[in-house]
């Protein structure tokens, strides 16, 4: 019994170092292949016309670096084939001194384009104001030379954010960073039980599409992270449930890999 758990141990380190191997490799074409982060590539463009750009730091996705000869087109590109991902051009009320808080702009600008109706005007009957809302009104050609004429006035200097569109989980999370990973964990866990096997079968399809699309360095680093937890999770477990995991083990290559048994 001890040879069979040394020989399955050395199947299961060869196969995950093979593994990780084969995604260095992948990871390093990718890393070649000209793309970097979207908020990189946004940087740069900001830099080349001289303006503001917001990316949701939640946007993780790798592009390829826009060389468009105009702005609007350059943004045309970065968000292209993103499932969800647009871009707006944002102008925000002057405020004397303060600086456009880029989360705020975010959160406001994901809350607008996320609201149903067409209009909706909300009255504050105590203190006699009002929050209005209008979708698709035309945009005039002299918009900018009429915002700081507006009471309270506009900055007639856009800014241009990079999100995805979509609302954010009503579920708040809470606790510390791990406490959170544990409950985004669960919230998967529960959504992919809930599917049928193809769906299923597709949602882990794009969860390894979005895998291969973040850093290399890091999604190396953080297979070289899960290949250690992986062993000391292993030598935590007493001998029959080592047993339980190599039997586990043999059946897949049998079924997968051709396996001939032990």
């Amino acid at each position: 019994m001890r040879m069979m758990w040394l020989v399955g141990l050395a199947a299961t380190m060869a196969l995950g170092v093979a593994q990780t191997g084969a995604r260095t490799q992948r990871g390093a074409a990718q890393a070649d292949d000209g793309r970097v982060p979207i908020a990189q590539a946004a940087q740069e463009v900001a830099q080349k016309f001289k303006v503001q750009i917001i990316v949701d730091p939640n946007l993780t996705a790798r592009v390829a670096p826009s060389q468009a000869e105009t702005l609007e087109r350059a943004l045309d590109e970065l968000t292209a084939n993103q499932r969800d991902v647009v871009w707006r051009k944002v102008y925000v009320n002057r405020v004397l001194g303060a600086e456009p808080n880029p989360e705020q702009i975010l959160g406001s600008v994901r809350a607008l384009l996320n609201i149903e109706l067409g209009g909706v005007l909300v009255v504050n009957p105590r203190t006699s104001t009002l929050n209005s809302f209008r979708t698709n009104i035309p945009v005039p050609p002299d918009l900018e030379e009429t915002l700081e004429q507006l009471q309270p006035p506009f900055s007639a200097k856009p800014v241009y954010v990079i999100l995805n569109a979509r609302p954010l989980p009503a579920t708040a999370l809470r606790g510390n960073r791990m406490e959170q990973f544990a409950q985004l964990q669960q919230q998967l866990l529960d959504m992919l039980a809930q599917m049928s096997p193809e769906e299923r079968a597709q949602a882990l399809r794009s969860l390894t599409n979005m895998w291969m699309n973040t850093d290399p360095n890091l999604r190396n680093q953080m297979i070289f992270e899960g290949m250690r937890a992986s062993f000391e999770y292993w030598q935590s477990l007493s001998p029959e449930q080592q047993r339980e995991m190599m039997e586990l083990g043999r059946k897949f290559f049998e079924q997968y890999l051709g396996g001939g048994g032990y």
